[in-house]
């Protein structure tokens, strides 16, 4: 008698697959530049994105024909609803935009209905066919740190990886183009919201460790020194924030709480190394010094208030509701003074001086580099198509706004038009309407609240970085040069709700 054969596990070879589709998209994709750097890395990365999703989808799908079932996405799940509620009504949007010749790969940078379907497959596979596991963290922060790296470089003079064409360098920002570069993913902003999405990742890893993962402490110094150089307010911002609504769930004991003042002291090095350090660029070379401020004694005052109180608390443990209700109350606090110190702020320039100028009633479209005209002009579109929008993508052939400004230094003039709504939230209400906005907060915060609850490591490392993404996503851009990245992180979150055992992201 013939032995009968084993049927393949399909099953297994898509986790398989999908194994190494996280590792080459947390470490090669932010890489990935091209063959030209920043003259065309947006076109690189884009068919990078496309041609991996797409390869990867097409693969796990056959493995579950070949298997003889079709799963479907988060049955039963009000989180995989939501997900797929939101994909479809961009479709819908998309079938009856009056801009249908442009609504699958976007009037923008690359933001149609292509991507925005890769990346919700990017979750809901990842979600099916993963299991979060420490490897993926270290993938993540060795990209970001070998970015880091590149940044700091380029701050210094260099110019690594041929990333600027001849003739142009990190210091022509504004003088040569408009926007500023860093790293291997290129604009400032999108850079920044990069670091918000590994940073968290990270600091709250080392929190939550069984072990002290020490390696991680360089990446997190130079992340968030790179994220205090590029001087994007709404990442600072959005880190600020992550901390203050995060630290009443993180922080559950002596350890953590230990752990914490560390990062807090690391912290505010790196802010004392980026606010302190100044470069001058001359004729032959660039400059570097350092010259302390206000700010900077501000910063040492913090790093030794972490310090003392690391030391005077060694060895102290409290009940896990005594720190909750503690670190609820601080940030109720902090949040006050915050507001207040900017209400009576005496600058005349600067983040601080225009949320200061808001507190006292006073909007002025040139705010948060003219984010308050753009927001105006987008809410404009709004009305026309509130429940399903114009259709992926079609907001920046509909924005009529650019802005230009004359170079003495060249004399030449700087043009820049305006092709995204610089907040993603309202990208969304204009590209694809109400419902899909409806749909996308509310998965959101259902993920947020399924974090909290199960309150295991893994769910609070993901959780924190997908919050720290989100928030700064309100002064973003949202394109897929990142966001790739938040839907898979989003993925390998959901995922982590199915398991019953604790110690998923055990060292």
């Amino acid at each position: 008698m013939s032995e009968l054969k084993q049927k393949p596990d399909y099953n297994a070879v898509s986790f398989r697959i999908t194994d190494g589709y996280i590792y080459l998209m947390l470490f090669f994709f932010p890489l990935f530049t091209g063959f030209e750097g920043y003259a065309n890395i947006t076109f690189s990365k884009y068919v990078f994105f496309v041609s991996t999703t797409a390869l990867w989808l097409i693969s796990i799908t056959v493995c579950a024909l070949a298997g003889g079932r079709i799963v479907c996405p988060q049955r039963r799940s009000l989180l995989g609803f939501l997900i797929i509620l939101y994909l479809s009504v961009c479709c819908i949007s998309s079938v009856f935009s009056p801009y249908r010749a442009s609504v699958l790969i976007g009037g923008g940078r690359f933001d149609g209905l292509v991507t925005t379907f890769l990346c919700a497959g990017i979750m809901l596979g990842v979600s099916l066919f993963a299991r979060p596991k420490i490897s993926y963290l270290y993938a993540a922060v060795a990209a970001a740190t070998i970015n880091c790296v590149v940044a700091v470089l380029q701050i210094i003079g260099y110019n690594p990886l041929w990333l600027f064409p001849d003739g142009y360098g990190f210091y022509d920002a504004g003088i040569k183009f408009s926007s500023t570069f860093f790293g291997t993913i290129g604009n400032a902003d999108l850079f920044s919201a990069y670091i918000c999405l590994i940073l968290p990742f990270v600091c709250v890893h080392y929190i939550t460790s069984e072990k002290r993962p020490l390696l991680l402490l360089p990446a997190v110094l130079a992340l968030a020194f790179c994220l205090f150089c590029c001087g994007v307010s709404g990442g600072i911002l959005a880190l600020a924030v992550t901390v203050l609504l995060a630290a009443p769930f993180i922080i559950s004991g002596g350890e953590r709480l230990r752990r914490s003042l560390e990062l807090g002291a690391l912290l505010s090095a790196a802010a004392l190394l980026a606010i302190s350090f100044k470069a001058e660029m001359t004729d032959t070379a660039v400059i570097c010094s350092l010259s302390l401020s206000r700010f900077s004694y501000l910063t040492i005052f913090l790093i030794v208030v972490a310090a003392v109180l690391r030391l005077v608390l060694r060895k102290s443990e409290f009940k896990k509701k005594t720190l909750r209700v503690f670190f609820s109350e601080l940030s109720v606090v902090l949040i006050a003074l915050g507001f207040s110190a900017a209400y009576f702020w005496k600058g005349t320039e600067g983040s601080v001086y225009e949320l200061s100028q808001v507190l006292h009633g006073k909007l002025e479209d040139s705010f948060g580099s003219s984010r308050i005209l753009i927001w105006r002009k987008s809410l404009e579109l709004v009305p026309g198509h509130l429940l399903f929008g114009s259709g992926s993508g079609t907001l920046a052939l509909r924005l009529d706004l650019s802005f230009s400004r004359y170079v003495e230094e060249t004399g030449k003039t700087l043009s820049t038009t305006v092709d995204n709504a610089h907040n993603d939230y309202l990208g969304i209400l204009v590209n694809t309407g109400l419902l899909s906005l409806v749909a996308y907060v509310l998965a959101q915060a259902l993920s947020l609240i399924k974090a909290i609850k199960t309150a295991r490591p893994v769910a609070l490392c993901l959780a924190c970085a997908l919050l720290c993404y989100w928030v700064q996503a309100f002064f973003g851009l949202g394109l897929f040069l990142v966001s790739p990245l938040m839907w898979l992180l989003w993925g390998l979150l959901v995922s982590s709700f199915r398991r019953s055992k604790p110690d998923i992201f055990k060292d």
